[in-house]
């Protein structure tokens, strides 16, 4: 005997924003979890980040901060938890690049915090904007990249911190987020060259239609020292691959030609 066939209507958005994500997976005894909920302020984008750090082994872990010590970082090992914290998305976005001037480390012990069995350590902040965090340690270790691109991110979180003594990276689970209010995929801003040619002063970028690029896209290649760079600009472009020509920032002294490998950043319009 057949049995009716019953459907049933389900709330996407609502069910999404019941469940609790599941941690990233286990290193050293530790696991993290990382949580944001969108959450607008006065019709401006905000988002409500937590961190949950949970120890998932049968013995208490001594935990300690890395290199927070200094004249600039003030708090204890949840604040270092909050600075320390770095974000990377799919699609990827550029490193933050740049000098900083790091300060020396005070002669007092880093801060610690002794994770309980079962116990889970949680960090909350608010945040304004398309960044994700509000403290950084170290730009050059700790990345706050900016979702300039509206769309639906995939991102992580990972925090460098001392286990019992020794020093290990712990990866957050993957978390996806909503910006510009879109949930379409957002287009991609980062992306190496396969190949360039020095003669012609051409090259092939490993974006494509795709990825949202388009013919008169231009991309910043680094190249060399900070500062000396390489403007890609897109003349031709296919489903996984583009292709255009190279112009340098200077011309004399002209910097180091860009190498199969290098990444471009989509300069904005």
């Amino acid at each position: 005997m057949l049995m009716p066939l019953i459907l049933t209507t389900v709330s996407f958005r609502g069910f999404c924003a019941s469940l609790v994500p599941e941690p990233g997976p286990e290193v050293a005894g530790l696991r993290l979890r990382l949580t944001v909920t969108p959450q607008p302020q006065d019709g401006k984008e905000g988002y409500d980040v937590q961190a949950d750090l949970a120890n998932v082994s049968q013995a208490a872990i001594s935990l300690q901060a890395v290199h927070w010590r200094t004249e600039s970082h003030e708090g204890g090992f949840q604040e270092y938890v909050e600075s320390a914290l770095s974000i990377e998305s799919y699609p990827a976005i550029e490193p933050w690049l740049g000098q900083v001037i790091v300060p020396p480390l005070k002669e007092t012990a880093e801060p610690e915090y002794s994770l309980k069995p079962a116990e889970t350590l949680s960090v909350k902040w608010y945040t304004t904007g398309r960044h994700l965090k509000n403290k950084v340690t170290n730009p050059l270790l700790v990345q706050n990249p900016e979702f300039i691109q509206s769309g639906l991110y995939s991102v992580h979180a990972s925090v460098v911190i001392s286990a019992a003594g020794r020093e290990v990276r712990v990866r957050s689970n993957e978390q996806l987020v909503a910006f510009g209010g879109s949930r379409e995929a957002p287009k991609h801003t980062y992306g190496p060259l396969w190949w360039t040619d020095e003669q012609t002063r051409t090259a092939t970028l490993g974006l494509g239609s795709l990825e949202k690029v388009e013919p008169g896209d231009r991309f910043l290649i680094q190249s060399g020292r900070i500062g000396w760079t390489w403007t890609l600009t897109l003349t031709k472009v296919e489903a996984s691959q583009s292709t255009g020509t190279l112009e340098p920032s200077r011309v004399s002294p002209t910097p180091m030609f860009p190498s199969r490998g290098t990444y471009g950043a989509l300069i904005q319009k």
